[in-house]
């Protein structure tokens, strides 16, 4: 578990942010001054040279490293003079930082071109599908007990059971999940969608209900999770058209439609101001199942 008194993943949030809305003229200079006297020392506190850090948070190590040299955490102040320096040290990492949104932008691109691929081989396969879209995250009231290696942690666990295929991942046909964090609060969490074979399951809002449970249990009660099962969500969609979950027959063009537009809100290439700004060592942050494999019926290896 993390420090007690520290939200490991906020911190690391609330710094990208202030080098990204720095490099940006978001931010006055006076607030950019409060801001690192706020976050320095609890940043430094949790740092850890084995996590992999996004380039804004790079930017910020090495900006302030130059400036303080190999004073304490604890003794620093930032005053007008330092906060100049940072500001102008900065400048000079704004070519990494837009490259790594270019990556980010690019594997995500990728990603998005790879679950289309999967999701409709799923759809051609099966005559029907019942798909379930659920969000886990963590209740913001104890987020700051979860550092970045539970939340790897309780994926790695959550994977370990749909692939077990066992209690409310039996008859699992597909799925697929990303992992993102939040721009603002720095909340970990997780989409994930899930795809039964329609023959033998059909009551998806239980099955969310029951998805969610297990996140719960996963997490030790630290867990929360967002489902768009329930009646009134599922019906602001369907007036629109635009139900994407539920049952999916193959032979209805406007379901198979909505369900890979529900899907691929997965893949993302635009919401670069959500991607994790710290992993822990072989973290993946997207994954799906496997199309081709011998247990899939009526299907020639």
């Amino acid at each position: 578990m993390s420090n007690p008194n520290i939200n490991q993943p906020l911190i690391v949030a609330n710094v990208h942010n202030l080098v990204t809305g720095t490099l940006e003229n978001a931010i006055c200079f006076y607030d950019i001054m409060e801001n690192i006297n706020n976050f320095y020392f609890s940043f430094m506190t949790s740092f850890n040279f084995d996590f992999t850090y996004s380039q804004p948070v790079w930017a910020f190590i090495r900006s302030t490293s130059a400036i303080v040299g190999s004073e304490y955490p604890e003794d620093v102040f930032w005053n007008y003079d330092r906060t100049r320096s940072f500001i102008d040290i900065l400048s000079f990492y704004k070519s990494d930082i837009e490259y790594e949104n270019q990556a980010f932008i690019y594997q995500e691109s990728q990603n998005k071109r790879e679950l289309e691929r999967y999701i409709s081989s799923l759809i051609n396969h099966y005559s029907r599908l019942l798909f379930v879209r659920i969000d886990l995250k963590y209740a913001l009231a104890t987020s700051h007990h979860v550092s970045i290696e539970d939340f790897d942690c309780h994926m790695q666990n959550l994977r370990d059971l749909i692939g077990n295929k066992k209690t409310c991942f039996k008859n699992l046909q597909g799925y697929a999940w990303a992992l993102e964090q939040g721009s603002i609060e720095g909340g970990l969490h997780c989409h994930l969608l899930l795809m039964y074979d329609g023959s033998k399951r059909q009551n998806d809002w239980h099955l969310a209900k029951e998805v969610g449970e297990k996140w719960q249990d996963i997490t030790d009660g630290l867990g929360e999770y967002y489902s768009y099962h329930d009646k009134e969500v599922k019906q602001r969609y369907s007036q629109y058209d635009n139900l994407g979950i539920g049952m999916i027959h193959r032979n209805n063009p406007t379901q198979v439609e909505n369900a890979l537009r529900t899907a691929l809100y997965l893949t993302k290439p635009e919401k670069t101001d959500q991607h994790l700004k710290l992993k822990v060592p072989g973290m993946r942050t997207f994954g799906h199942g496997q199309y081709r494999i011998a247990k899939r019926r009526g299907l020639r290896l």
